[in-house]
């Protein structure tokens, strides 16, 4: 195979610091959390001396693959607590506390203006002692557009049942809301454009595959449903106090089944299920535009699905390997020995990284016709669909994302 050709730009971080990858990447823009590198190698390790640093955000720094420019930005604030998910606004919203944790502040920040705004200030005392482990527990906290974001939390001392809440930046308010059956138990939310119109893919249940088998074996059945809804819909559904979002499932799993990868392209959703009762895959093909539905069943067990120059790729792990297979022949491709486990795909071949828990081997590979190849040291964001690679260079090799 030829050298790599995709454009590669690098930044460089103190040591000081550490980076850690997010769920926020809008259009082609991805962000970054900016945290105190804090090492906790030590036998006498004292967590509670460095909880603050641990738990709380610097600031963010933000790569545009499309032009390659990259910037940060260090909060003003001393304890930046979350920080928003979001693939449909370039707004960042995000949680801070005073310095007593008495009171918490909103804010939003617009990455393209790099301006800042308080959107609301609440002062949070109560029987409780105010402390950094006695704050908001965030579940979710998702930036649907420039003006709203959707947030649910447990109150400290609260152990069960989400709190769910809109906030509003321009009425500069934060508006509870009690979620339908359907949305109650939101596990994850992404978003994505199509022909102009930017949606919510919202993803319901609580457990994985492997969770939902035990389930299954053991006849204790859990809804899991997959949601397609317009930003403004959704917004609209939830001023008026109308969560019943039943209309908007694409696929509900029956007990045997469990959803195990999706992919987002373009117009469509690509959606991997395991069924445990006949032990193959179905592949649901989802067509945002006119919502058509198509499937196709495969008689083996996948994991994860991949897409590369049009031809959809799948993988199978076991505990000695991932073999990688071309979902449309079931051909093996590959076959990656543990404890490598593949990152991505990319014309020069597989991306490899161990991923041994625990492991502070960052390195990535590329696996190909010609074996593993050191491909970077350093942590590394790869956009395929841009030909673009972002790495970030620390003077000190910490573990970062």
């Amino acid at each position: 195979m030829s050298k790599p050709t995709m454009r590669t730009v690098t930044t460089t971080i103190s040591p000081e610091y550490e980076i850690r990858h997010i769920q926020f990447m809008y259009q082609t823009r991805q962000l970054f959390a900016i945290k105190k590198y804090v090492d906790m190698s030590p036998d006498d390790f004292d967590f509670d001396l460095h909880i603050e640093d641990l738990l709380l955000y610097k600031g963010i720094l933000s790569c545009d693959a499309r032009t390659g420019e990259v910037s940060t930005y260090y909060f003003p604030q001393s304890k930046v607590a979350t920080l928003s998910s979001s693939a449909n606004t370039h707004t960042l919203f995000y949680l801070a506390y005073s310095d007593d944790y008495n009171m918490l502040y909103c804010y939003k920040r617009d990455l393209e203006a790099e301006v800042d705004q308080l959107v609301f200030t609440k002062d949070i005392r109560g029987a409780y002692e105010p402390s950094i482990n006695r704050i908001w527990s965030v579940h979710h906290f998702y930036s649907l557009n420039k003006r709203y974001a959707l947030i649910s939390y447990l109150l400290p001392d609260q152990e069960r049942g989400y709190n769910y809440a809109l906030i509003d930046a321009v009425e500069q308010n934060i508006t509870p809301f009690v979620p339908g059956d359907t949305i109650r138990n939101i596990e994850s939310i992404m978003g994505f454009n199509s022909n102009g119109t930017e949606y919510l893919l919202i993803k319901t249940g609580e457990h994985m595959v492997h969770e939902r088998k035990i389930d299954w074996e053991y006849n204790r059945p859990e809804v899991e449903q997959l949601i397609v809804i317009a930003v403004d819909e959704f917004i609209a559904k939830v001023q008026a106090n109308d969560t019943d979002l039943s209309d908007h499932i694409i696929f509900s799993a029956q007990s045997h089944e469990a959803f195990a990868d999706l992919l987002i392209l373009d117009h469509q959703l690509v959606i991997l299920v395991e069924r445990f009762d006949t032990a193959d895959s179905l592949v649901m093909i989802y067509t945002v535009d006119n919502k058509t539905k198509e499937y196709i069943s495969y008689p083996h067990v996948y994991n994860k699905l991949y897409h590369l120059n049009h031809i959809f790729y799948a993988t199978h792990t076991s505990d000695m390997s991932t073999r990688l297979y071309k979902l449309s022949t079931g051909e093996q491709i590959a076959e990656i020995l543990q404890p490598q486990g593949i990152v991505t795909m990319i014309e020069e071949g597989i991306v490899t990284i161990d991923q041994r828990l625990g492991s502070e081997d960052r390195q990535l590979y590329i696996y190909n016709d010609q074996g593993y190849t050191l491909w970077t040291e350093d942590c590394a964001w790869i956009d395929y669909k841009e030909q673009f690679i972002f790495k970030i260079k620390q003077s000190e090799q910490h573990s970062s994302l």
